[in-house]
């Protein structure tokens, strides 16, 4: 009698099923198989993690951000593993109260909730972006894949040199541009190049080359901290465009940018100076590009 009732009530468990849902988050595998307790621990790690990588600032590096993709990877795998084997063994499997699929729905929706208002990117202090464009060569090329410190700033203040990515308050995306001008600063352009504070910034011609379909020259350029980068200029400059600035004062808690490539930048020139609450971060490292040379280049020296 016992055994015709349980084989009436025992519902084995389906390793395919185990195998998807444990692929859309963590815990959703343990869940169908019963293990609520196993399943509220994988998600209390998954929340858990980007914590210690905030903490630690693992993101804010190349060797460390790779770590949290093995991290993530591995522990996904095992997820999944986990869930799979179990369900194989779960052959007079009796259905728990949340095993109907009504609460394995509001469990879901339940976990979504909380990963919806969970900001991994702030949490981790690290933001992915890709270049679309060309206005940061030869420093930072098109297709370059770049991870910014969202927590660069949080204390201490943008300096010369730095490369930001920010957010003007009318537009939907984020820009990224070097800091040329710190507030208080005087500042005026001259054919692309830089007299700040009174004292023009030392340039050095490197080559002629070109960007896209552009003839331009290459120079280095040393910012009033020392700090030394690489621009380019048009060959030929726009007859109609003089390419040059007043002498201006940049206002308190506001900084100046400008693209490294001068001709070919909608920089400061154009939409003016960068409040210091619009800068999000701190262009650090490239992970990818669209060729071998720009893995892993450290743009904090460039």
């Amino acid at each position: 009698m016992n055994s015709e009732i349980n084989s009436e009530i025992s519902k084995p468990r389906n390793p395919k099923l185990a195998f998807i849902l444990a692929l859309f988050g963590a815990g959703f595998g343990q869940i169908y198989n019963g293990q609520i307790i196993k399943a509220i621990i994988f998600l209390v790690i998954e929340l858990l993690l980007p914590v210690f990588y905030g903490l630690t600032k693992l993101g804010t590096f190349f060797v460390g951000f790779i770590s949290i993709l093995v991290i993530g990877f591995l522990f996904r795998i095992y997820l999944i593993y986990d869930a799979t084997t179990n369900s194989k063994k779960l052959k007079n499997f009796e259905p728990k109260p949340y095993n109907t699929w009504y609460y394995f729905v509001g469990i879901i929706l339940g976990i979504y909730t909380i990963l919806w208002f969970y900001d991994t990117n702030s949490i981790v202090g690290v933001k992915s972006f890709k270049i679309p464009t060309t206005s940061n060569e030869p420093t930072i090329k098109v297709g370059d894949k770049l991870i910014a410190d969202l927590k660069a700033y949080d204390n201490i203040k943008p300096n010369y040199g730095d490369i930001v990515i920010f957010q003007k308050k009318d537009s939907l995306h984020p820009w990224i541009y070097r800091i040329v001008g710190l507030p208080n600063d005087r500042l005026e352009i001259q054919n692309n190049f830089l007299i700040i504070n009174g004292k023009k910034c030392k340039t050095s011609f490197i080559k002629e080359t070109k960007s896209e379909e552009f003839d331009v020259k290459e120079y280095e350029e040393e910012l009033p901290n020392g700090h030394k980068h690489k621009i380019y200029t048009f060959k030929k400059p726009f007859e109609d465009n003089e390419n040059g600035e007043h002498e201006i004062i940049i206002p308190k808690n506001s900084y100046y940018l400008m693209g490294d490539n001068r001709d070919n930048a909608m920089d400061s020139r154009y939409i003016g100076v960068l409040k210091e609450d619009e800068i999000k971060g701190k262009v650090v490292f490239s992970y990818w590009g669209e060729t071998n040379d720009r893995i892993n280049i450290d743009f904090r020296n460039k």
